[in-house]
């Protein structure tokens, strides 16, 4: 049987030793660390149970430091702040360096781009890095994407704000087009696609997708947000995330079709636990959800 180590003592009792000396009361001890005066007592006998000496003298309404227990205070007071210290530096040096984020390609390009400035303004330090693509959120800081709230362990996933996909079309391709009623006319008309964004007709079109594919004719773009230009100059029919094309539809240069058949989605952030130490970090996910949360 393998003997118990004896050169360590229970470390979650460290601090809270060194709070009771230092205050010199049990009571402010509980109220620093969020414990009950019960749980600090309890964590000192253990420790005074591994040490085989008493570490204070208990009357019935302070407490002092034995001999044994001044010795011991002041190295583990020391050891303790020098934990705090290159903890500290070591948050700095983290924060120091930039944060990498991904994000969708027209999502970056429509909803933080033109914000962008904001963040700088409020934070001249900050170093930001945006990557679009395939990229596994575990080897980012934070990632935005499209999908429904996930549960992944050590994980957390808020909501940006709404994704919904809708065909859209220039006024002048509505014009001159043939009969757009129901989404069944689209196996007569243009549609334009590019590689990445495919599923995103396949999503809207549902069981349609087949028989639409199979007779339509496509513009394939080989990049995301080029049919969305293309939309605009007339060649057919795009299908796009609504929150996207605001400014478009404002203006008058797309129109909206099929509203009742919109697909709601959503805009996800999505980071690791660990990121929130970082105060740049923290900074910049609250920038990001006021920026673009609608």
């Amino acid at each position: 049987m393998q003997r118990r180590r004896r050169d360590l003592p229970p470390m979650t009792s460290l601090p809270v030793f060194e709070s009771a000396g230092r205050h010199m009361s049990i009571a402010k001890a509980a109220d620093e660390l969020c414990l009950t005066p019960g749980a600090v007592s309890r964590q000192i006998q253990n420790l005074e149970a591994f040490l085989g000496c008493d570490l204070f003298e208990r009357t019935h309404r302070r407490i002092a430091l034995t001999p044994a227990g001044e010795v011991y205070w002041a190295r583990i007071h020391a050891s303790l702040g020098d934990i705090r210290a290159v903890t500290s530096d070591l948050s700095v040096s983290v924060d120091r360096r930039p944060l990498v984020i991904g994000s969708p390609r027209v999502f970056l390009q429509k909803c933080i781009m033109p914000v962008l400035g904001t963040l700088y303004a409020r934070r001249p330090d900050i170093v930001v890095k945006f990557v679009t693509g395939g990229h596994d959120v575990e080897g980012l800081d934070g990632m935005v994407h499209v999908g429904e709230t996930v549960g992944k362990k050590g994980f957390v996933c808020e909501i940006l704000g709404d994704a919904d996909l809708t065909p859209v079309c220039s006024p002048a391709y509505l014009r001159r087009a043939p009969p757009l009623k129901t989404p069944d006319d689209l196996e007569n008309h243009t549609l334009l696609r590019s590689a990445e964004f495919t599923r995103n007709w396949e999503r809207w079109l549902g069981p349609r997708a087949p028989r639409i594919f199979s007779n339509t004719r496509f513009i394939d773009l080989e990049s995301s947000g080029l049919e969305l230009t293309a939309a605009v100059e007339g060649l057919g029919i795009a299908i796009v995330r609504q929150k996207l094309v605001k400014q478009e539809l404002a203006d008058g240069q797309l129109v909206t079709l099929f509203e009742n058949e919109m697909v709601h989605e959503h805009y996800l952030f999505m980071f690791a636990d660990p990121k929130l130490r970082s105060e740049s970090f923290r900074f910049f996910r609250t920038w990001l959800r006021d920026a673009v949360m609608e």
